[in-house]
């Protein structure tokens, strides 16, 4: 009885453990500085549930499903955590873009209904550039990011720069590749996104989309 109640344990602590309940650990409190690759994210508790194979970088920009398992780190950047880029915010002032894309009014609705976007909760300060996190995105929305980027470092490519969007989401890996193409020196990639900034019980407030004039 005693053998069957331990066989029994050990096959609900590794599910516990398969689906998330057990924590690995914690990432580190403060996020490291430099231009270089850091892998700290863990899976999520789906990513487990899905196998937990571990997703590689692609060579290019990512233009399959923009909502997908991403990979856990990226070359020439850092990958940070809430309470990292909490820490950052504080001692770096780093400008930090939303490359979310924008809300979009549903095909489907009556052109006599009225339509009001849920309004956009953000990281404190973000700047918001729909599009700019596309895997090809209109060479207008590219040239906008580019520029608008200038702008927010004021011409300073060694300005720490964050990118972010949602959880599971690539167009924020996208978007800080693409600022390391530019020549930025210190691109941080929020992988966990707004939902991970929030669980964190971090501050939020709402933004509106810049983009092409």
């Amino acid at each position: 009885m005693a053998l069957r109640a331990g066989v029994r344990w050990a096959q609900l602590a590794a599910t516990a453990l398969a689906y998330g309940f057990i924590s690995h650990g914690l990432a580190a409190s403060e996020p490291p500085t430099g231009g270089r690759s850091f892998e700290t994210r863990h899976l999520s508790a789906r990513d487990r549930a899905e196998g937990g194979a571990e997703v590689q970088e692609p060579e290019g920009f990512w233009t399959g499903p923009t909502n997908s398992p991403v990979p856990r780190t990226l070359h020439g950047g850092t990958v940070i955590h809430a309470q990292q880029l909490a820490a950052l915010l504080r001692r770096l002032h780093p400008v930090v873009v939303d490359v979310s894309n924008a809300p979009r009014r549903p095909d489907n609705l009556p052109a006599s209904s009225t339509w009001l976007p849920v309004p956009h909760q953000a990281v404190p300060g973000a700047v918001w550039i729909p599009g700019a996190g596309l895997g090809d995105p209109p060479p207008a929305v590219a040239d906008y990011y580019r520029q608008r980027l200038d702008e927010l470092t004021s011409h300073d490519l060694s300005r720490p720069l964050v990118i972010y969007c949602h959880e599971r989401c690539w167009l924020s890996w996208n978007g800080a590749k693409r600022a390391i193409g530019y020549g930025y020196r210190q691109v941080y990639w929020f992988a966990d996104g707004i939902e991970g900034w929030r669980a964190a019980k971090l501050p939020t407030e709402v933004i509106e989309p810049q983009g092409v004039p």
